[in-house]
C-alpha cells in the first residue's frame, strides 16, 4: 500500500489529526491493510438504546405530575356520584316503606309470599328493592379473591394449619385495603341498637360504612357510623376455616382511597377506654 496516497491523508488523517503528515512521519502506517469482522452495528445500537433507557429525574417528575393531575371536571364527577348514590339510598328507603305497607295491607307475613305477590302485581317495585343476594357476588367473587391476593393466601388450601402470615405485614395491608364488598358485623358500639347488625358494604365512606342487611320481609340499606363502633370480619381460607379480624372504627375514619396511601402509626388509645369500662361495669 502506498503510504502517501491522497485518500488516506485527505479523507482520514485530516479528520483525526491536526497535522495529517504526523502518522506518516512517525511511520505508524503498516504495510498491510487489516480487515476485521464486525457485528453489523449491533454494539452501537445497543449502546444508543442503553443511553436512552437511563432514568432522567426531570422526565420522572414530569410524568408523575401528569399522572397525578386530576381531570378538569373531577370535582363535578365526584359530586355527581355522591348525589346519585344519595338519591339511590333515598329511593330504596321509599320503596321499602311502600313494600311494607303492601305487606301489611295484604297480610303477607313471609318474604317468599311477599316476593311472589310483587312479581305478579308490581314487578317494577320488586326490581327497585335492594336485595342482599344481589350484592352477595360482590363479596364472594370479588372481595374474597382480592383479600386472598393481598395476604398471599393460596386459592386451593385444604389444610389451614400450613398457612403462615406475617402479622405486621398483614395488618399494614389490611389497613390500606378496600372494604367495599366485605361482610362486616358490629360487635361493639356506643349505640346499643347497632350491635349485631351484619351486612355487605356497598360504600366505604370517610365516617361510616353503608351496608345492605337482610330483613325479615324486605332487605334494607343502613348507614353505620365508624365512630364509637367496633366491626368484625372474616376472610375465608377454605370451606371450613377463616381468618378473623377486628376494625376499630375510631381509627378507621378515612376514605378507602385515602387509606391506600396512608401509613398508620402506633398511637395512644386513651380515647377508647370506654370499651373496657363498659365491659367491666356489665
Amino acid at each position: 500500500m502506498d503510504r502517501v496516497q491522497p485518500f488516506i491523508k485527505e479523507c482520514l488523517f485530516t479528520k483525526n489529526f491536526d497535522d495529517p503528515n504526523k502518522p506518516i512521519d512517525e511511520k505508524r502506517l503498516q504495510e498491510t491493510l487489516l480487515l476485521l469482522p464486525t457485528d453489523g452495528g449491533l454494539a452501537s445500537r445497543l449502546k444508543r438504546n442503553k443511553s436512552k433507557s437511563h432514568l432522567d429525574v426531570t422526565k420522572i417528575n414530569d410524568e408523575s405530575q401528569r399522572i397525578g393531575t386530576k381531570q378538569p371536571n373531577y370535582r363535578q364527577i365526584n359530586k355527581n356520584s355522591k348525589i346519585a348514590f344519595k338519591e339511590y339510598i333515598n329511593r330504596c328507603k321509599l320503596n321499602r316503606k311502600k313494600t311494607l305497607r303492601i305487606a301489611h295491607e295484604h297480610k303477607l307475613t313471609t318474604k317468599d309470599t311477599l316476593n311472589d305477590y310483587l312479581l305478579e302485581n308490581n314487578k317494577e317495585l320488586y326490581d327497585s328493592l335492594p336485595t342482599y343476594e344481589k350484592y352477595l357476588p360482590m363479596h364472594e367473587k370479588l372481595w374474597v379473591g382480592y383479600m386472598k391476593e393481598i395476604l398471599n393466601i393460596p386459592a386451593n388450601l385444604s389444610n389451614s394449619s400450613k398457612l403462615s402470615i406475617n402479622g405486621t405485614t398483614a395488618m399494614m395491608k389490611l389497613s390500606m385495603a378496600d372494604y367495599n364488598g366485605s361482610i362486616l358485623n358490629v360487635s361493639k358500639s356506643r349505640n346499643k341498637n347497632l350491635i349485631g347488625i351484619q351486612g355487605i358494604v356497598i360504600w366505604d365512606s370517610q365516617k361510616s360504612f353503608i351496608v345492605v342487611t337482610r330483613g325479615k320481609l324486605v332487605d334494607q340499606i343502613k348507614c353505620i357510623p365508624k365512630k364509637g363502633t367496633v366491626f368484625n370480619f372474616e376472610i375465608p381460607v377454605n370451606d371450613e376455616d377463616a381468618l378473623q379480624f377486628t376494625i376499630l372504627g375510631d381509627r378507621f375514619k378515612y376514605r378507602s382511597s385515602d387509606r391506600a396511601g396512608r401509613k398508620f402509626k402506633n398511637r395512644r388509645c386513651d380515647d377508647m377506654l370506654y370499651y373496657v369500662w363498659k365491659e367491666e361495669t356489665v
